[in-house]
């Protein structure tokens, strides 16, 4: 019994979350709010069975893309890190204090296709991408429902 245990757990590997794929405008059609703003804190923190860690991320709204609501908003996240804990959610989107972004959110007020949902504006190419964004939500028919061709997008910090 005890060496089945340790078997299946050596052929049980990574599970990660199953997340369907979806484009840019597929995301914008789903979502409540567009947001463009910066991310001013993360706060992390145990549940109150101490089972899990939850993170509220709070961003300052620079911009409502879409829809619309106060000027600092902020979002629970599952995962994070509290001392020497750190608890990992494959489909959750990874913030840092300072990043800036465009965020888009469901009517839950969670991040729109998980990690997918978040666009950094520090990347080259983000002009572009606010220049799609608004003419998709506008209905222009010039505006792909893919988004525009964008760099891969590797954070440097």
């Amino acid at each position: 019994m005890f060496s089945f245990f340790f078997s299946c757990l050596f052929f049980a590997g990574v599970i990660e979350a199953l997340r369907l794929k979806t484009t840019w405008g597929e995301r914008v059609d789903l979502s409540e709010k567009i947001i463009r703003g910066h991310l001013t804190a993360v706060r992390s923190y145990w549940n109150n069975k101490r089972t899990l860690i939850h993170t509220d991320v709070i961003i300052q709204v620079e911009e409502y893309i879409k829809g619309n609501g106060p000027k600092e908003i902020s979002i629970a996240i599952p995962g994070g890190a509290v001392g020497d804990t750190r608890q990992w959610v494959s489909d959750t989107p990874q913030f840092r204090v300072g990043d800036y972004s465009v965020i888009f959110l469901n009517s839950s007020g969670q991040v729109t296709g998980g990690p997918d949902g978040v666009f950094s504006l520090e990347r080259k190419d983000s002009d572009k991408f606010l220049i799609w964004l608004r003419a998709y939500i506008a209905g222009d028919p010039t505006a792909s429902k893919e988004g525009p061709p964008v760099t891969p997008w590797v954070q440097s910090k």
